[in-house]
């Protein structure tokens, strides 16, 4: 009972607690993107690999958060962050890129990655922090909640086809990448005690198609 309430309170610092069901919150469920220039005709994001001179992710330590420049709250989806960004993805590290979303219950979010950083925007949020399994390196950011009012600190790690969000050595959420039967990418989220899974994600090329 103690390991499921310990669990319950890391996991409340990135999503909020649950009964362990497999339902998503009201706040997930219905706070959509805002269509807007953060998405460009065809898959996003583009990443151009290879292309022009080296930028590597180093360079973009300090430029994403869910607080903007004037430190106001996100409330509409950033442009892309790292699309500029040329250092080829860490080595062994999932390629989780692109515009997911569940069809069931239209939870969408975007996944950017260049080198070992990675960041996720989604509804009022951007968590992003660089694979090392420091929390130093990982998710310095806020509750996914839209008000930025409970800072957060989660290490984040890559393991075989998943991405980790541990805090103090426990892991308290995960992304990970699975193929189907008919051999489309689906990316799995799952947060809580007993890590449930929350959505089960397909990638699209833009907002207009997401069901």
């Amino acid at each position: 009972m103690k390991y499921v309430l310990l669990l319950c309170v890391l996991s409340t610092m990135l999503h909020g607690c649950s009964d362990g069901s497999d339902e998503i919150s009201d706040f997930f469920l219905y706070q959509q993107p805002t269509p807007n220039a953060a998405f460009i005709s065809g898959c996003e994001p583009i990443i151009p690999e290879g292309a022009g001179p080296s930028v590597l992710a180093e360079s973009f330590r300090e430029s994403f958060g869910s607080l903007d420049s004037e430190g106001t709250c996100q409330y509409e989806w950033p442009e892309p962050y790292l699309s500029t960004c040329t250092e080829p993805l860490a080595q062994g590290a999932p390629d989780l890129r692109g515009l997911w979303a569940d069809p069931e219950t239209g939870y969408t979010e975007r996944i950017e990655q260049c080198g070992n950083l990675v960041i996720i925007v989604g509804p009022r949020f951007t968590h992003g922090g660089f694979a090392t399994g420091d929390p130093a390196d990982g998710v310095n950011d806020y509750v996914a909640t839209g008000t930025c009012d409970r800072p957060i600190s989660v290490a984040l790690s890559y393991e075989q086809n998943s991405l980790l969000f541990q805090v103090a050595g426990n892991t308290v959420v995960t992304r990970t990448l699975e193929v189907t039967q008919q051999g489309e990418d689906e990316l799995v989220w799952r947060y809580g005690p007993g890590l449930p899974q929350r959505a089960r994600m397909q990638r699209y090329c833009n907002l207009s198609v997401v069901p």
